[in-house]
């Protein structure tokens, strides 16, 4: 009998070619899941950063890459269907995906708003609302959604994606009370500053900033995608089977002030 704590189950992980997705798509690899690789790209945002399918090679994985846009349901259904035909189900749903501009409420294009919701919230609708069935007739039915610090507070300049991160945060304890009985654990991780590709350019330009990150982060570091990867693990075990409907936040204690 295996020790890893994910044998022989499958996960469907989108946004998972760079950062915090490819972090977690490899931790589940590694703990013996099958991992539906699922993203609009194939190789990740930053060039100094391993590719998952590197990553997963080393540790054994199985694994399939499908190109998948969270905003097209069309492209949820295949890339679910990939995963029973080659995995004969779903255990895990991890909806990563997601995009953040910066701007005051009244600065925002509309275009920018819609495009946000689309990908934070709509697509972590929809890949949820595909996936229900299958995660129905599992033994171990998970979903995990990225929400943030700014799901659960207030942050400068980000008026649609603290929106859409609310909007994560909630769905996530609608859809725990709506299949609590079919055993279905529906969580959420909240990361605080995670060094990604989506946050470079501002860490590496922005002295400002940077400082007041760094200023509202007790903890001497910022995260990394593996710490929030760590949490995404216990999420998707059985050790989490009595936690449903909770946002776990993983962000050095920002939201603690």
């Amino acid at each position: 009998m295996s020790d890893k704590r994910l044998a022989g189950r499958v996960a469907l992980v989108t946004g998972a070619s760079s950062g915090i997705g490819n972090a977690i798509a490899a931790k589940f690899g590694a703990e013996g899941a099958s991992v539906v690789v699922a993203d609009i790209r194939r190789e990740p945002k930053l060039e100094d950063e391993q590719s998952v399918f590197d990553r997963l090679d080393a540790v054994g994985a199985d694994y399939e890459f499908v190109e998948m846009d969270v905003t097209d349901e069309d492209a949820i259904i295949d890339a679910l269907e990939t995963a029973q035909a080659e995995f004969g189900g779903l255990d895990i749903l991890v909806n990563n995906a997601g995009i953040y501009f910066q701007n005051q409420a009244h600065e925002t294009p509309i275009d920018e708003y819609d495009a946000i919701m689309d990908v934070n919230l709509r697509g972590v609708f929809l890949a949820s609302k595909h996936a229900l069935e299958s995660l129905k007739v599992s033994d171990h039915g998970k979903i995990i959604n990225l929400s943030s610090i700014y799901g659960l507070v207030g942050g400068p300049n980000s008026a649609a994606y603290c929106a859409s991160k609310g909007g994560v945060s909630n769905l996530t304890r609608q859809l725990a009370l709506d299949y609590a009985s079919d055993e279905i654990n529906v969580n959420a991780l909240a990361p605080g500053i995670i060094e990604t590709a989506q946050n470079a350019e501002w860490r590496e330009t922005d002295e400002e900033l940077l400082a007041d990150w760094q200023a509202s982060t007790p903890w001497p570091r910022f995260g990394t995608p593996e710490d929030v990867a760590d949490a995404a693990l216990f999420l998707a075990s059985d050790e989490s089977e009595f936690v449903t409907g909770h946002v776990l936040r993983v962000d050095g204690g920002w939201t603690a002030w």
